[in-house]
């Protein structure tokens, strides 16, 4: 018998759903951990039916760029706190994430990469690490600290991929500081290669990506700027349709503008939204230490002494309805920002979108507040002795 047979099916009865083409208002019924059907509204039966009476469900979200927040540094802290921050992510929307490291010191990194694969290994949220750098551009490290910045290094990436015991999935890069020639090596490994922190020309660039590499790192930061003699990567990236970049939405990485023209360039799935978020998101005006040095936060920008960004402050969900409501973007595309295309980047055929089949990682929302989480079909905070949806949700069957 298949497992899933065992658990309810539960039916969220009209409900305002956000797929990533459109909305629409139907039954939503999940078996156990998965999305079973997508029925006509109030046409469901199931072991226990929920009337969402035109509430809105859309997918969880999928972060893939992410160093912490509510004063947790995944560099710094310990598995059990990494777990902590995954899990305190998932409450407001964040179903899934990449636990993100800076570079360091060689043997620090590496003691760090085992702490955070220990993390992955306990956490229903973590996909995986992130790894920034260390085989990026002194000159365009931005924050990142100047001593984790190394030459590149064959038997250094050897004792970076034993370290992460199978948990690194993505890595930025300068393409300029790897040769071509090992390029494949590396993503034979299964960690994805992503250009950021690049001092490359378009040449070098396309270089890059016609070696396979069709990935970049927070689009646009810690990298050259575009000029029309001299365009660097940014164009490139942008008009290559086998690339997809990570966009930073808070308002103080990308001008709004910009993001506007990004959106015009890329296809839906091409384009996918990052916090960046470090250690003081979600603590308001702070400060705090991240990447080794003194950090200020306003409680919406964060930066060195010098003023140089250091990450972001504002968790994911936030900046998706801050970008929604400033560029006027449909439920739909925020949700193919937001969930669709970071799923896909990972090749998560079941994360990340409503369908049958999919994961039922769902955020439940009314009137544009979040009431309850669901990864995998159970709800996020959720005890065994407390009802499956909140109260004012009326369970009907």
């Amino acid at each position: 018998m298949d497992p899933e047979r065992k658990l309810p099916t539960r039916v969220l009865r009209a409900v305002e759903v956000v797929l990533h083409d459109r909305v629409v208002e139907a039954d939503l019924v999940l078996m156990g951990s998965t999305i079973d059907a997508l029925l006509p509204a109030g046409t469901a039966s199931g072991d226990e039916v929920w009337n969402l009476e035109g509430r809105r469900v859309r997918p969880g979200l999928v972060d893939l760029h992410n160093h912490g927040g509510w004063g947790i540094d995944f560099y710094r802290d310990g598995a059990d706190k990494i777990v902590e921050c995954a899990d305190r992510y998932s409450s407001i929307g964040v179903t899934s994430l990449l636990a993100t490291l800076h570079p360091g010191p060689i043997d620090e990194m590496l003691e760090r990469l085992s702490e955070a694969a220990r993390a992955c290994v306990a956490s229903g949220v973590l996909l995986g690490i992130h790894l920034e750098g260390p085989f990026i551009s002194h000159d365009r490290r931005g924050a990142l600290p100047a001593e984790g910045i190394l030459p590149w290094d064959g038997g250094v990436m050897d004792r970076i991929l034993d370290a992460a015991c199978g948990q690194l999935r993505v890595m930025t890069f300068a393409p300029e500081a790897i040769p071509t020639s090992a390029l494949k090596s590396i993503r034979s490994a299964g960690v994805m290669l992503s250009i950021g922190h690049t001092s490359a020309d378009a040449g070098c660039t396309r270089a890059a990506i016609d070696a396979g590499v069709w990935r970049c790192t927070h689009l646009c930061n810690a990298m050259p700027p575009m000029h029309h003699r001299s365009p660097g990567p940014v164009p490139v990236l942008l008009t290559d349709d086998r690339v997809r970049c990570e966009v930073i939405l808070d308002g103080q990485h990308l001008d709004d503008d910009f993001v506007r023209l990004a959106l015009a360039l890329k296809e839906e799935d091409s384009l996918m939204a990052v916090s960046d978020a470090m250690p003081l998101a979600g603590l308001g005006e702070t400060s705090g230490s991240f990447v080794g040095k003194e950090i200020l936060s306003d409680g919406k920008r964060a930066t060195l002494s010098d003023g140089t960004l250091a990450g972001s402050v504002m968790a994911l969900p936030d900046a998706l309805t801050r970008t929604a409501s400033a560029l006027s973007l449909s439920p739909s595309r925020i949700a193919a920002l937001g969930s669709l295309a970071p799923a896909m980047d990972l090749g998560l055929k079941r994360h990340g979108r409503i369908a049958s089949g999919c994961r039922a990682d769902l955020v439940v929302e009314e009137a544009g507040r979040v009431i309850a989480v669901l990864t995998g079909g159970e709800r996020v905070g959720g005890e065994e002795d407390t009802a499956w949806m909140p109260e004012g949700v009326l369970r009907v069957q």
